[in-house]
């Protein structure tokens, strides 16, 4: 059996996550718990799971590993829903989140990525 997304974990992920700078958590869709970063999502949390957008170029290959799927809704922008950690430490999903929030953060504005340092 593979270790299971419980509340303690999501929560310590969600932690990680909005300790990077700029990260602002917002309840969205009744009670959907929505990581951004300048107003664009990166992450959520719902349903006993995490979701979050990947590089366009792993994302057909991550959703082949066990205990991921195409976020419900997200899919087309390139995100995944992990239910378990058959396929990732804690770690791993933490740098996950990270680069998530990456990812979102170099599709703004040049400005707006120097004040971050990129």
């Amino acid at each position: 059996m593979s270790p299971s997304l419980d509340a303690a974990l999501l929560q310590q992920l969600e932690q990680h996550a909005l300790a990077l700078p700029g990260v602002v958590l917002d309840i969205k869709w009744g009670g959907v718990r929505v990581l951004q970063i300048e107003g664009k999502m990166f992450a959520t949390f719902h349903d006993g799971g995490v979701a979050f957008k990947v590089d366009a170029d792993d994302f057909l290959a991550l959703c082949d590993l066990p205990g991921v799927t195409p976020a419900p809704y997200l899919a087309r922008a390139r995100w995944i829903k992990l239910h378990t950690l058959q396929s990732f430490s804690v770690a791993q999903v933490e740098a996950r989140l990270a680069a998530a929030r990456l990812i979102v953060l170099s599709r703004l504005s040049k400005a707006t990525r120097a004040q971050y340092g990129l």
